[in-house]
């Protein structure tokens, strides 16, 4: 039996595991004890790399034996690079003889140790020498390791080379579950995708075919042959004899038990010690929670998985797996106590089984599923819950673990707070398996998270170099000769001079397929290569001959390469072989190794005899090996030159094509977009064309008389409806002589007819453009307010109004100056640089995290966005006035929809606020104050509060936007407040939620902000509803900007209907249980009182030309600071914010600077807060529920304004 292949250390009092009919057991039992007295040692088919180490003895002195005696001298290190050129020569014959000779016992030929031919070859060498080398020599131990632990199989993985990996997985002496001296396996390195597949795959087939084998033998009690197939290396790296996929019994299936749980059911004592003594879990419970012991009331059975040699052997696996991690229980030892197989590996900080846990009193300890994954712990009732049902969990970075001192089968595990479990388990070995896989877990998410801020820093520098280097490389030169690239073979592009001799023309071509199917770029990651220092290059080769029985093979599509024509197949556009590039490169890394080797052996003879000649024949062949290898390296790197310029020359025309395709594609939907609109300028004037003669048909039709003598009202729009005048002349005539005759029944054909023509095409959208030119034109009688009732205000009321009007005035400090009406620069000269060019690329995104350049910004921030609400809060001043509560809902609508009218035009982007940045703002010819502070970044949420003596304004500016190619929109996400203080007393709370809006136009270069949505504003007190319906932008020109609704009373009776432009004006009328569009009224349809009377409720404010950045007049007051303001300001206020105000002075560059420099520092901080567990918190708001709506809203400490009188600031950051 091969010692090799045993690992599970002895039992802890020496002795063996017994059995009346098992001599193999204890002849297996003698082996293992053998095993622990082992130190390096060569494996049976001699080659050096193989060996093995005691678990006793400590792996970095194991290690370090290895290195010791790989140390070459002069003659080994020139036969070693001698030996790589009869590989790169291609050479068989003396291929042939340098395996002979390695295969002999104490070759001097042989090359040091861990380094085998194979390992050479599979690094600078094309598949078919490695082919050759497998087949030529049956004694070739294909899993010897290097001097890194890593055997051919792992190389060929972590180089890519993936037609190796496929030889090497058809041998059957193949041990692809071996890992190296990093507890790494050849899947671990798998470099493409193509090659991990290949691994899985074999893996898969192997493990499916050993576990029916298994199966099999289990089933005919061959427990012999079971033994040899569980001790085989690649069967004890690969199939867990725990796995629910070995059990046959139909009970233990059904139950979820391993092979253990059906050996004890049936028990077969022979079977559990084998088990045993292979790594079954004597621990792992079924999902009934019983052990393998609690399935047979056998004593001899349960004694046997208790404590017997075989389960104290089991018992101290599985202790040193918990500790050491999955290496502990392989069969080669060098693997235990290295690198990721430590306390760092996966399994040794993940769990899954059945613990108690204490619940309470009356119920005690109480079985239950916990999982330990991700560092993550969290338990369920049944082991069938899992993923669905969880009770409870703890993140392993803030737990803590104590085991308890008097009964070890009992520790607990604390969170935060108070969440703690208290947990025992079965036995005192379950029990610190758990614990130590809670303690890896622990100090695993710890390190991670300490990983995760190294690793920002890290992405944060390569960026920024990134960055540098391309900037650099625009500079640069890099055209290439175009004679170079077109049509030619790629072997050609390939094979440089033949002096270093592997591969040929055609064979240049191998793997071509492969590399195109694979990953297309080079990883940048570092790879550790055995024979040099870590870089990060890879490295196949296409400059050497091969002999002339190998050059047949070639890739099918080669004649196809010979074609010109399609950029994606010809041959004058491929790339170089990435084979060919990576060959060439590792063997440059691989020449430069041996070349040291060489030195360092040179300079260990000089150490050793100092009085060596020149002319020393060991001295010769090494000055004979180094200049071969300048030689070599020279063409090497020749060809590595020109390879390189290939794959430049073909990604640089690959990338013009590329760029050149988008530009056609932004041509053609620029040129799509504009057609877009034209065609709805179009089908708006058919649309206005159609609407005026329906008009002119319908007054024709009820004025008879004098439609032949006037034209028809709109002056010159007759001009354009000649047609339907003739029409209206013939109808005249006949109506005219149907009039004489004065018959009933003419008289209602007429009405038919006039209907007939009414409804030609009416709508609601028609009815509602009726009525604005109507009002427009004077024809619908406008009063400026509806008649007021007199509503005497109380005292009480009064001195309440009075009271708060003497507290906010104590806030007027520094607003003493009047308001600004101009900024310092008088155009807005900013960079002009085309919106669609830099907003294509962020297609999809949210528009609150793209990083735009700073000629895109306005100078204003997003607070102060929120703060253009309060330019019309004269309208809650007249709602407080009056005393209807229907009344003062169309003026709350109306500030409501006010809030829109300076979005015109404003198509820059406001500067996003940082976190904890205010902004405050004191009207004392208004009465009222305003400040709103950012309370959060991600998502970015501002909270504002504004008062008057009349009102409270509150809310949150929450949205959430997205670029869609064509239009970005804008959701806004919070609830706004207004607590009304209405002159007949009380107080009124009213709510609402602001719409979406959008720029659209920005393929053309001619972005427009619309708004549309619907809102619904509440009075929570009266149960009042208004509903305001703002229309999206459609065909017409003349349907921009509408809005319209209705107002109505708690029993959802309507009493109000609103209309109007929320860019220009907005009227109401009273229409008493029903809705009304507000038209002009007709002379056949019933009149209501008051029907033809509507009000005007708001008008926008002029809005000059000139300004920058299309600011309003009120914008222009927000960011002005005045010298007796500044020293009342806190040091987070906008006005104060220097990216900002160098925007709004015109300095770019140097706002471009600010705003780089204030965003790094608030980053810089966030990373701060991050490390020490911090969380921002918000000076001026918390986090509170409106008793009345039920809605979360942000609460005003009420502590903002007093610091501001007693002008201390101490509780603010320094965020600028």
């Amino acid at each position: 039996m091969d010692p090799k292949a045993l690992s599970v250390p002895p039992a802890s009092d020496g002795s063996c595991p017994s059995h009346s009919n098992s001599t193999s057991m204890t002849n297996l039992c003698a082996t293992r004890q053998q095993t622990d007295t082992l130190s390096l040692s060569k494996s049976s088919g001699g080659n050096a790399g193989s060996t093995i180490t005691s678990h006793d003895q400590p792996f970095s002195g194991a290690r370090e034996e290895v290195l010791t005696r790989s140390a070459m001298s002069i003659e080994q290190s020139v036969r070693t690079f001698r030996l790589f050129e009869i590989l790169r020569s291609g050479d068989t014959t003396a291929i042939s003889k340098a395996i002979k000779e390695c295969a002999e016992p104490h070759s001097q030929g042989t090359p040091p140790l861990g380094t085998s031919i194979l390992h050479l070859a599979i690094q600078c060498v094309e598949p078919q020498i490695v082919e050759y080398i497998l087949s030529s020599s049956a004694n070739l131990d294909i899993n010897a390791r290097d001097r890194d632990g890593n055997t051919p199989l792992h190389l060929a993985a972590q180089l890519g080379r993936a037609p190796i990996v496929r030889e090497l997985l058809e041998r059957p002496d193949i041990n692809d579950s071996a890992t190296n001296y990093n507890g790494q396996i050849p899947l671990d390195l798998a470099r493409t995708p193509e090659i991990f597949q290949q691994l899985q795959l074999a893996r898969s087939i192997f493990l499916d075919a050993k576990t029916k084998e298994m199966q099999c033998l289990i089933g005919q009690g061959d427990y012999e042959r079971l033994e040899r197939l569980l001790v085989e290396p690649r069967v004890e790296g690969l199939l867990d004899v725990n796995s629910l996929d070995l059990v046959t019994d139909r009970t233990t299936m059904m139950t979820g038990g391993t092979l253990l749980h059906e050996a004890a059911r049936k028990k077969d004592t022979k079977l559990i010690q084998i088990l045993l003594m292979h790594g079954a879990d004597p621990f792992r419970r079924d999902r009934k929670g019983k052990l393998p012991q609690d399935v047979t009331k056998d004593d001899r059975t349960r004694a046997i998985v208790k404590r017997s040699p075989a389960a104290m052997i089991a018992q101290r696996g599985i202790q040193e797996k918990a500790i050491l991690g999955s290496a502990a229980g392989q069969g080669n030892p060098l693997r235990s106590g290295v690198g990721e197989a430590g306390v760092g590996g996966k399994d040794a900080r993940e769990m899954k089984g059945y613990l108690k846990k204490w619940t309470n009193y009356t119920s005690g300890y109480k079985l239950r599923w916990f999982v330990l994954e991700d560092g993550v712990m969290s338990y369920y009732k049944h082991q069938d819950d899992a993923g669905s049902a969880c009770r409870g969990a703890i993140n392993m970075r803030i737990a803590t673990l104590h085991m308890d001192a008097q009964d070890k089968t009992r520790f607990e595990i604390q969170g935060k707070s108070s969440v703690k479990y208290h947990l025992k388990a079965n036995h005192v070995v379950e029990a610190k398996r758990w614990f130590w896989a809670l303690n890896n877990a622990i100090q695993w998410t710890k390190d991670e998270a300490k990983e995760d801020d190294r690793r920002r820093t890290r992405n944060a520098e390569s960026l920024r170099q990134a960055k540098l280097e391309q900037f650099d490389k625009q500079g640069l030169d890099s055209q290439s000769d175009s004679a170079s690239v077109i049509c030619r073979p790629s072997g050609k592009n390939l094979a440089p001079p033949s002096s270093l001799g592997v591969l040929s023309h055609a064979s240049s071509r191998l793997s071509l397929q492969t590399s195109r199917g694979g990953a297309e770029s080079i990883r940048g990651e570092d790879e550790s290569s055995n024979y040099a220092p870590n870089e990060s290059t890879f490295s196949p080769q296409e400059n050497n001959k091969l002999p002339t029985h190998l050059t047949s093979h070639v890739l099918e599509g080669e004649a196809e390469d010979d074609d010109c024509g399609d950029y994606a197949s010809s041959n004058e556009l491929q790339p170089s072989n990435k084979d060919a590039f990576n060959i060439t490169a590792q063997s440059v890394r691989l020449q430069l190794y041996l070349l040291s080797n060489v030195s360092a052996a040179l300079q260990a003879e000089k150490v050793k005899n100092p009085e060596t000649r020149i002319s020393d024949p060991s001295i010769d062949q090494a000055l004979n090996a180094y200049e071969g290898a300048v030689s070599s390296l020279n063409s090497l790197v020749v060809d590595l030159l020109k390879i390189s310029r290939d794959r430049d020359a073909f990604w640089q025309y690959r990338l013009d094509r590329e760029a050149d395709a988008l530009k056609m594609w932004e041509d053609s939907m620029a040129r799509v977009a504009q057609e877009h609109e034209e065609l709805q300028s179009r089908i708006g004037e058919s649309e206005e064309k159609r609407k005026r003669t329906k008009k002119a048909l319908k007054e024709a039709l009820e004025h008879p008389s004098t439609s032949t003598s006037r034209p028809i009202s709109r002056g010159p729009s007759h001009v354009q409806i000649q047609d339907a005048l003739e029409v209206v002349k013939e109808t005249v005539t006949e109506n005219l002589a149907f009039t004489e005759r004065k018959t009933s029944k003419e008289l209602r054909r007429k009405k038919s007819l006039i209907t007939e023509f009414t409804n030609l095409s009416d709508s609601e959208s028609d009815e509602d453009e009726e009525f604005f030119d109507a009002v427009d034109a004077g024809e619908v009688k406008v009063v400026e307010v509806p008649p007021e009732k007199v509503v005497e205000a109380r005292d009480s009321f009064s001195n309440i109004r009075a009271s708060k009007l003497d507290e906010i005035a104590l806030s007027f400090k520094g607003y003493e100056d009047p308001i600004r009406k101009r900024l310092k620069m008088d155009a807005d000269d900013r960079p002009k640089i085309s919106l669609w060019a830099i907003l294509k690329s962020m297609i999809g995104k949210d528009m609150t995290k793209m990083t735009l350049p700073v000629s895109f910004n306005e100078p204003t921030s997003l607070l102060q966005r929120v703060a253009e609400d309060m330019e019309y809060a004269d309208l809650l001043d007249l709602a407080a006035d009056r005393g209807d509560s229907m009344e003062r809902m169309v003026y709350v609508a109306a500030f409501a929809a006010s809030e829109y009218a300076s979005t015109i035009d404003r198509v820059a982007k406001p500067f996003n606020p940082l976190l904890g940045e205010t902004f405050e703002y004191v009207r004392p010819d208004k009465g009222y104050r305003f400040f709103i502070e950012q309370v959060s970044h991600h998502p970015p949420i501002g909270a504002a509060w504004a008062e008057s003596s009349k009102w409270d304004y509150y809310g949150e500016s929450a949205v959430k936007s997205k670029f869609y190619g064509k239009s970005f929109d804008i959701n806004p996400l919070g609830t706004w407040f207004l607590r009304l203080r209405p002159i007949s007393g009380g107080e009124e709370l009213y709510t609402w939620k602001k719409i979406t809006s959008s720029v659209v136009g920005i393929i053309t270069g001619n972005p427009i902000v619309d708004n549309y949505g619907s809102m619904e504003i509440k009075n929570w007190t009266t149960g009042e509803v208004c509903m305001l319906d703002f229309k999206p932008r459609g065909w017409k020109a003349s349907s921009a900007y509408h809005v319209s609704g209705k107002v109505m009373d708690s029993e959802g009776s309507t009493k109000w209907s609103i209309g109007g432009r929320w860019n220009d004006k907005i009227y109401a009328r009273h229409t008493p249980g029903y809705q009304e569009s507000v038209t002009p009224p007709h002379e056949d349809t019933p009149q209501h009182p008051e029907s033809a009377r509507a009000f005007l409720v708001w008008q926008c404010h002029p809005r000059p030309t000139g300004i920058p950045f299309n600011l309003t007049p009120f914008v222009l007051t927000l960011n002005a600071i005045p010298d007796n303001l500044k020293p009342h300001l806190p040091p987070t206020d906008t006005r104060l914010r220097p990216d900002q105000r160098a925007m709004e002075d015109g300095e770019y560059d140097f706002a471009a600077t600010e705003k780089h420099r204030v965003e790094e520092k608030q980053r810089a901080k966030r990373r701060e807060r991050e490390t020490k567990g911090e969380e921002f918190e918000p000076k001026w708001f918390s986090k509170g529920r409106c008793k009345i709506t039920g809605e979360e809203f942000w609460v005003y400490n009420g502590r903002y304004w007093k610091c501001r009188e007693a002008n201390d600031w101490s509780v603010c950051e320094d965020i600028f």
